[in-house]
């Protein structure tokens, strides 16, 4: 469940939108996000608040973990999340102090002193970061900048799962330049754009189900890297379009929209 935010200005004001999603097939669907208008990233209550939204709809148990970036990691947020029992899979700063293998406080980045470039590693015994004890994953990235992921379970697997909160980018190219264009409507009102947000979430939602439809009737090709011709929700969105822009003058789009508008009920 990757948690996350987006910011845009338009002349003197600034847009900033915090939202909380789940991944399905390779795209973040947003659930609860909210909007201001601050620069900046948000505050610990906003992301709780926003976090208690979902749990307070679905239950904790029902989120198997959270992953957010850097700015997003905190002493009280990760003690919230420890204290509603919510696993989590969170990248930290490098200049933030957690001890060694002898128990001695030491600066993040001291960890990957050893890490050659692109090398992963799960550390084997916990550290203390903030008092807490956690399980850290670290990794070298090729342009030499440490990723280092903190995590409260040992799954052998932290920093792939810490990579699911890289498919919000892919929502934030859906909701932008590779989709509905967002920042183009200009609007810089608070309450009407947590509203376009709505019917944004209802049409990414919408277009994944078509694309998921129009899959079964004409299968997507898989080049040889082993990813579809195009994504899922590429395919939807391009079905839903050519049915709009040919509805009065083509009768199999006709009865095509008819059934995809049957998808909306699953939404």
């Amino acid at each position: 469940m990757p948690l996350t935010a987006t910011f845009w200005q338009l002349g003197t004001k600034w847009v900033n939108v915090l939202l909380l999603s789940i991944t399905y097939k390779g795209v973040s669907i947003r659930l609860f996000w909210t909007v201001t208008a601050e620069k900046g990233c948000s505050d610990n209550t906003e992301r709780q608040a926003i976090l208690q939204q979902f749990i307070d709809e679905f239950g904790a148990e029902s989120i198997r973990f959270v992953t957010a970036d850097r700015e997003f990691c905190s002493k009280d947020w990760l003690e919230f999340l420890i204290e509603n029992k919510i696993s989590y899979r969170l990248r930290i700063k490098a200049n933030y102090q957690i001890t060694n293998a002898r128990g001695e406080s030491v600066r993040a980045s001291h960890l990957c002193r050893s890490l050659k470039t692109g090398e992963r590693r799960e550390l084997r015994k916990k550290r203390l970061l903030w008092n807490q004890s956690v399980f850290v994953a670290v990794c070298r990235k090729p342009d030499g900048d440490n990723v280092l992921v903190i995590s409260n379970e040992q799954s052998g697997k932290i920093l792939l799962e810490y990579g699911e909160r890289w498919k919000i980018e892919t929502l934030f190219g859906i909701l932008k330049t590779r989709g509905f264009r967002l920042e183009d409507t200009h609007l810089t009102e608070i309450a009407r754009i947590s509203k376009l947000l709505s019917l944004l979430t209802i049409a990414v939602s919408w277009a994944m189900l078509a694309g998921e439809f129009e899959n079964q009737v004409t299968r997507l090709k898989t080049k040889k890297h082993g990813k579809l011709e195009k994504s899922i929700f590429r395919l939807g969105f391009e079905t839903l379009r050519n049915c709009f822009c040919q509805l009065t003058t083509n009768f199999r789009q006709k009865q095509r929209f008819k059934q995809l508008t049957l998808l909306l009920s699953c939404i």
